[in-house]
């Protein structure tokens, strides 16, 4: 089987790249477009485990696109998400695989675009917090050589996968942080204005987000940038 252009089979890019979704996952990328370059295949599904309610999220894709446009994916869950995020070993089928209720359910695979499958868990510190799905459009054999370079990126892209878990979670850390120095803020503008305490002014805060449907982050913006003055109050 010939390589084929990825771009005849749909969008080349990464989830991190759509507006949707929110960064972090887009160093992963380079990684599983070589891959399927190297091993003729013409698409490459990363997905994400969460352990802890068992499912299994899409973060990352090259070749056609999976869902429709500024539509997040489905999550997996029950029996699939549980069984792949149990094993250790890499699934192989030359054929067959949209028909395979290990694969059935995933989104790449429905509507037939793909015939094949090289499935290879992601490992970290003996943990599999994830998987990726090389897919070939057509049946094909799989060479000794291809399959041997997929199944070696188990360790780099869950060492990846972490660090753009990690990223996310430090970026989440970072803004949760910058919120609370705002709110400070605004409380302290509030109290300087009006002679309020502390909990007057945070208890009027929450109100004006209630009655605004605005996040808290966003009144104290305003009421910062208003520096305080009753035109906000």
């Amino acid at each position: 089987m010939q390589a084929t252009d990825i771009s005849s089979f749909g969008s080349k890019q990464g989830i991190g790249q759509d507006a949707v979704f929110s960064g972090g996952w887009r160093v992963i990328e380079p990684v599983i477009e070589l891959a399927i370059t190297q091993a003729n295949g013409q698409g490459a599904y990363v997905y994400q485990f969460d352990l802890q309610s068992a499912r299994a999220s899409l973060v990352a894709f090259v070749g056609p696109t999976p869902f429709k446009a500024g539509v997040r994916p489905p999550q997996l869950s029950g029996s699939v998400a549980a069984f792949h995020s149990r094993r250790h070993t890499p699934i192989v089928l030359q054929d067959g695989a949209a028909a395979d209720w290990r694969f059935a359910e995933l989104p790449e695979f429905q509507g037939g675009r793909f015939e094949g499958v090289v499935s290879v868990p992601l490992v970290d510190a003996a943990e599999v917090v994830g998987m990726v799905d090389f897919c070939r459009a057509e049946r094909a054999a799989i060479r000794p050589k291809e399959l041997a370079f997929l199944f070696g990126l188990s360790l780099p892209l869950a060492a990846l996968l972490k660090a753009s878990t990690l990223r996310e979670e430090l970026q989440k850390m970072v803004q949760l942080l910058a919120d609370r120095k705002a709110l400070d803020r605004a409380k302290g503008l509030l109290q300087e204005a009006l002679g309020w305490s502390e909990e007057h002014a945070y208890l009027h805060m929450r109100r004006l987000s209630r009655q605004q449907r605005m996040p808290m982050r966003e009144i104290a913006r305003q009421l910062i940038e208003a520096g305080g003055q009753r035109g906000l109050i």
